[in-house]
């Protein structure tokens, strides 16, 4: 019966896709129906009815289904069999998220709070801005005719600094990996191998090169390897692998068509953000997104008192009356809020200094790492999004499977100090996975480690990986002596 009910969760996807609403509907209350602890099915039909602003529905399946992820329902449980017994689940209210966070974060357990996922990189700090989508108006200029020529008028950026205007040159002549500067009476004066450039930009656009003016291209910031940073709108469809094809953002120019060498590439990142592409993905609801936003800005400006009557379990009125006493107490004047509970006797130097870690944590908390432990979207669903906007694969580590070969290559001290696994070995080309999409820092390390000629990073879940590791380091050590 459980597999019907995923049977029927995914016939309403479908009918939600063909733009079926109230059919999808239908087959979510199915699926529901069938297993009313799928949280899937109360997802999606919670999504489709905020499509059609039946809002108060809308959000009380959205509320279910984040209670079932978060595994907050007492008395309820599956056994071998898959059965269910019929006690009612306590529910809670989104509203208080100082009391959903105590649920998630407890007390009592510190493996919640090490399986989180640090989102420590800069990229994460916002979440929208209103520069992230180019203007109609900026990709009608994007492709303009094809030219039947074979060279072009270009500007050259050199790894070294340097900048060079030609009237003619010819693109990946005499090899793919070679440019040509050519004379006025045809022949070449100059070649130049991509690996001393960091950006070509072309006044017109080769032939074969042509794109469909109305494919999406997002803006992305590419970090060269000389530290050089363009904001370029590349295109979804790459033809040719030794570059990155794209558009300049700049309407100052009229050499608008970029390439960029892949191999002085260090970084890649969307200039999008993270919840744009939850968005985009259907992994979160507009309102949900919005709503939890406002969530995650009052959970990071909470007040040390308040944390501390939360975490040694004080009355919030008491904190509040010793705190406003000493307050308006000169003798008290100066003293900060754990000092003044600690001269009151209502807290220990424990509780306070715990509360302070804890507020801190919650101060550096992103939003991709709240959605999760809030149960709104899937861990998988984030580092999803996160390998689309950092544009490094994905891989599902318990579909794959692992090459001793690979494993071979790095030493045990150096997989666990970076928490990353070596996975698979293809023509002298190592594929690690990883809980970091920023691995630009790694990439040299893995290659001077491991005596490889190329890496490739893809992006995994951090549960995933650390069980994996753990495993893989209790079974057979790695087999790593190096």
């Amino acid at each position: 019966m459980i597999d019907k009910a995923k049977l029927y969760n995914k016939q309403g996807l479908r009918l939600f896709r063909d733009g079926q609403l109230q059919e999808a509907i239908d087959f979510f209350t199915k699926a529901i129906n069938i297993d009313p602890q799928f949280p899937d099915a109360y997802q999606n039909r919670g999504g489709v009815l905020l499509q059609i602003n039946r809002i108060i529905e809308a959000n009380t399946d959205i509320q279910m289904a984040k209670d079932l992820r978060s595994a907050k329902f007492k008395g309820i449980s599956r056994g071998k069999s898959g059965e269910k017994n019929n006690n009612k689940p306590v529910r809670l209210n989104w509203l208080e998220v100082d009391c959903i966070y105590d649920n998630v974060y407890p007390d009592d357990s510190q493996d919640t709070e090490n399986d989180a996922q640090e989102f420590d990189d800069s990229f994460y700090d916002d979440f929208f801005s209103s520069d992230t989508i180019e203007t109609e108006e900026a990709r009608e200029g994007f492709v303009k005719p094809a030219s039947e020529t074979s060279h072009y008028p270009a500007i050259i950026e050199f790894i070294n600094g340097k900048t060079l205007e030609v009237a003619r040159a010819r693109l990946f002549e005499p090899t793919k990996n070679d440019i040509s500067i050519i004379r006025q009476d045809g022949h070449v004066e100059r070649v130049i191998p991509l690996e001393h450039i960091t950006c070509i930009r072309n006044a017109e656009i080769p032939s074969k090169l042509t794109k469909d003016k109305n494919s999406s291209c997002h803006v992305e910031i590419i970090e060269t390897v000389d530290g050089k940073i363009y904001n370029e709108a590349i295109h979804p469809e790459q033809d040719i692998e030794n570059v990155l094809f794209g558009f300049s953002t700049s309407e100052q120019t009229r050499f608008i068509y970029s390439f960029l060498p892949v191999v002085n590439i260090k970084k890649r990142c969307q200039h999008r953000y993270l919840g744009e592409i939850l968005m985009e993905k259907q992994f979160i609801g507009d309102e949900i997104l919005k709503h939890a936003l406002d969530k995650h800005q009052q959970t990071k400006s909470m007040k040390l008192g308040k944390i501390i009557a939360l975490r040694a379990k004080v009355n919030c009125s008491v904190i509040e009356e010793e705190l406003e006493q000493a307050k308006q107490a000169k003798v008290q004047e100066g003293l900060k809020t754990g000092e003044i509970l600690l001269t009151a006797g209502l807290v220990d130097e424990k509780q306070v200094s715990e509360s302070l870690k804890y507020q801190e944590c919650l101060q550096n908390m992103k939003i991709g790492q709240f959605l999760i432990k809030k149960g709104i979207v899937q861990e998988k669903e984030v580092f999803i999004a996160l390998a689309e906007k950092f544009r490094i694969p994905f891989v599902d580590l318990g579909k794959q499977k692992i090459s001793r070969k690979a494993l071979k290559l790095l030493s045990k001290k150096f997989v666990l100090q970076n928490e990353f696994l070596p996975i698979s070995l293809d023509n002298e080309r190592l594929t690690v996975a990883t809980k970091h999409p920023d691995v630009s820092r790694l990439y040299d390390a893995v290659i001077k480690e491991s005596k490889c000629k190329d890496v490739q990073f893809v992006l995994t879940l951090p549960s995933q990986l650390r069980s994996i590791i753990n495993l893989l380091n209790k079974k057979i050590g790695f087999g790593l002596d190096h």
